[in-house]
């Protein structure tokens, strides 16, 4: 159950509450119980590199709404600590129940973060435990200390799970982080729901079912990343589930990471026809979208259909124009060009070589 209290921010001159500042929070039960803990007074904790400012009811309110109002947060999102660093954790509102904690900063780029307060909590003992794996082998640890808090099983098997490209590499220690990665996703942990769509998309033969299975989980519990890689596996190697390739990438529109990626990628599907869903209009709409914002791939992209005339008149001068703009913005915003080739043979082809 939420514990809901009624923040009331800001004092009249006449020094009483003036009740239209007042503000309703759904405060988790997660965090509320952390408070209790911590006998509902604000107080720092280390988590993996950094000391956190986790903080009271009172201060919990007054927070939420600054970080509202700066746009750093969404209304129903709960903020509950601050590093020296000005990074901010807190619940997602639609993700309030299931312990999902996420760090912004002031690039606004939302991240998941964390699985619950036990994570922050049991920090120094999981650490103690991944420290174990080497130094008395992780078939003797009892890992009941950590094992009903998603956050630090993670991590531990996180740890656990080895690269074929380094010296300590174990089948076994293998199947065994997947099993817990199974499990923990099924529990609600988007980070394992990716681990377990990796395993699958890197076997040598790929359970094309189990993979879509894993993504769609994956995303459902929050990961953008997965919706993008869902997409992108899609388009290759199952075009007769494009819709779903589509869904994901539209679901990725508000996403500042990852947003002209997707709207990129979508257009580029419509223009090529992936999976039967050739859409000229579509496509040519979102590359024209894309490229009046600035993007320089957007530009080249809407070149060269220009020069082939798809979805337009062709026009070879047009399309060396707009070319020329994509290369001087790419060697802009990334230090190098990226068509300087194709440039030279449209040059050519109109007869402007020297």
């Amino acid at each position: 159950m939420h514990h809901k209290i009624l923040l009331l921010i800001g004092l009249s001159i006449f020094g009483f509450i003036d009740p239209s500042f007042s503000q309703e929070i759904k405060i988790p039960e997660d965090y509320q119980n952390f408070l209790d803990a911590h006998d509902q007074k604000s107080f720092d904790l280390f988590f993996r590199i950094d000391t956190w400012t986790f903080w009271d009811k009172k201060k919990l309110g007054e927070k939420s709404l600054e970080f509202t109002n700066k746009g750093w947060i969404k209304s129903g999102d709960v903020p509950i600590a601050i590093n020296a660093d000005e990074q901010i954790l807190y619940y997602p509102a639609k993700f309030l129940q299931d312990h999902h904690i996420y760090l912004v900063d002031s690039d606004l780029e939302p991240m998941f973060y964390a699985m619950g307060t036990c994570q922050f909590e049991l920090f120094e003992k999981t650490t103690s435990f991944i420290k174990g794996i080497e130094n008395e082998g992780y078939k003797k640890q009892d890992l009941a200390l950590i094992a009903n808090c998603p956050g630090s099983m993670f991590a531990y098997a996180f740890a656990l799970n080895t690269s074929e490209y380094d010296d300590n590499f174990s089948e076994e220690r293998n199947t065994q982080a997947r099993l817990m990665f199974e499990k923990l996703a099924l529990e609600g942990h988007p980070e394992a729901a990716n681990e377990m769509g990796d395993y699958h998309y890197f076997q040598a033969e790929v359970d094309t079912e189990k993979l879509i299975y894993w993504r769609e989980k994956a995303i459902e519990l929050g990961s953008e990343e997965d919706a993008y890689e869902l997409a992108d596996f899609i388009i290759d190697e199952a075009p007769d589930q494009i819709e779903k390739a589509i869904s994901a990438l539209k679901s990725l529109f508000n996403s500042k990471r990852y947003r002209e990626r997707a709207q990129l990628k979508l257009a580029r599907l419509y223009m090529r026809g992936s999976g039967g869903k050739k859409d000229y209009a579509k496509g040519l709409e979102l590359s024209q979208k894309l490229a009046e914002e600035g993007n320089h791939n957007a530009m080249a992209d809407l070149a060269f259909y220009q020069y082939r005339g798809m979805g337009m008149e062709k026009d070879v001068k047009k399309a060396l124009d707009l070319l020329r703009k994509a290369e001087a913005l790419s060697i802009k915003k990334t230090g190098r060009g990226n068509w300087e080739d194709f440039i030279k043979d449209l040059e050519q082809e109109l007869g402007e070589t020297n």
